[in-house]
């Protein structure tokens, strides 16, 4: 069974927590509906001058680093990262982590690793300063 791109291209929004499917590229996201006013603008005005709209988010998290730009943008909004290991008996074992852990464990040079949403913190997004 494969699965398309599309399963992984969704805004969710509850009360505390926007998910966003990682599949999106920032060009995709820009013209998404249900996405945060807030977030596209910060997309527009502080992510796009240093990331190229046809990324997509999961490719920008494997390829992030403490130093980019972006690292601290969605660091201060409190970003966890919800992806998938494979394990060694066979199958994946799920994992949530904050932006900073993600990046700090180098976990893009894992072999396999299967990224699906990162979860934006709605109090932090509201908090922040543009």
């Amino acid at each position: 069974m494969t699965q398309d791109n599309n399963d992984y291209k969704y805004v969710l929004q509850e009360f505390s927590r926007t998910m966003i499917g990682v599949k999106y590229s920032y060009a995709e996201l820009m013209g998404a509906e249900r996405l945060p006013f807030k977030f596209q603008t910060i997309i527009d005005r502080l992510i796009l001058p240093y990331a190229d709209p046809s990324m997509t988010i999961e490719d920008h998290l494997l390829q992030m680093t403490k130093d980019d730009k972006n690292f601290r943008i969605y660091e201060n909004l409190k970003t966890k990262v919800k992806y998938y290991l494979p394990e060694k008996k066979g199958g994946y074992k799920e994992y949530n982590e904050d932006i900073k852990k993600f990046v700090e464990n180098d976990r893009r040079s894992v072999e396999g690793i299967k990224i699906s949403e990162i979860v934006l913190s709605n109090m932090a997004l509201m908090g922040f300063k543009l």
